[in-house]
């Protein structure tokens, strides 16, 4: 547990920084869902004290949905994002097939930056890129290895993993395996004995469960994170599946301590 932990404390000892990271897509974590870094590096917050003088809602907008707005629309290698609190911080956001699932930050600055502060945060700028990408291929080894012979059926696993918060079709899945809508809707039956509209509901509600457990999002906040219309259609999905609200659930997840101490990620 925590396998990253020890690479990420190394980067901070030396560059002399501290690392938040934004992984709405649980790609740093193992395919049981459980993160390989400590959970607090989800949280400005709990990363930063000048972070916990700013509202939270504020947080959330600008740190979160905002930059994760800005970051699909431009895809920069590297950027170096600004709050209303006067500090900046160099921050990564990660692609996998076009699609935005990371973000890495680094830092905190106050403005006006001292002149012997500048070059190490352009430094960091050329540095951090690499570092993160070190660090996915790091991640991808500590996970089991996906046998030949479960190759598509990896490529499946892996369109919907990385396309579940947003409103994608079989006829999209389709394009992605270059076959026909009927042939993919006949393998992916036959490859996991549900449809791509159930496949897609379930990876879905499987992250929405991680958020409850590991984060103090709000409800309405993994709803949109976790691709569903709207707050209310998510907690009938979710009861549904689970016959329990979304807020049961993550009390009953607490009182079971079946999580550790939830943290938020601004």
């Amino acid at each position: 547990m925590f396998e990253l932990e020890p690479i990420l404390q190394s980067f901070e000892m030396l560059c002399g920084c501290r690392l938040t990271l934004h992984d709405h897509h649980h790609v740093l974590a193992n395919l049981d869902g459980t993160p390989m870094f400590q959970l607090q590096r989800t949280s400005h917050r709990q990363t930063y004290s000048a972070c916990q003088q700013m509202p939270r809602q504020y947080c959330i907008e600008h740190c979160m949905f905002k930059f994760n707005a800005e970051a699909e629309r431009t895809r920069p290698r590297c950027r170096i994002n600004h709050c209303q609190a006067g500090n900046i911080e160099v921050a990564v956001p990660v692609f996998r097939n076009g699609r935005h699932v990371l973000s890495i930050f680094a830092g905190l600055w106050k403005v006006p930056i001292p002149e012997a502060e500048r070059g190490r945060i352009r430094e960091l700028c050329r540095l951090l890129p690499v570092f993160v990408d070190g660090l996915l291929v790091q991640a991808e080894q500590y996970r089991i290895a996906v046998p030949d012979h479960a190759v598509q059926k990896e490529k499946i696993r892996s369109f919907i993993a990385e396309n579940f918060n947003r409103p994608v079709s079989t006829a999209d899945l389709a394009g992605f395996l270059s076959l026909s809508v009927v042939r993919t809707c006949h393998v992916v039956r036959k490859t996991f004995g549900k449809s791509f509209s159930e496949l897609l509901t379930d990876e879905r509600l499987n992250h929405a469960e991680l958020f409850l457990k590991q984060t103090d999002y709000r409800i309405g906040e993994i709803a949109e994170l976790c691709g569903f219309q709207n707050p209310e259609h998510f907690s009938r999905t979710f009861h549904r599946r689970n016959g329990m609200s979304p807020g049961r659930f993550r009390k009953s997840a607490d009182r079971g301590g079946k999580s550790e101490k939830r943290v938020g990620i601004t």
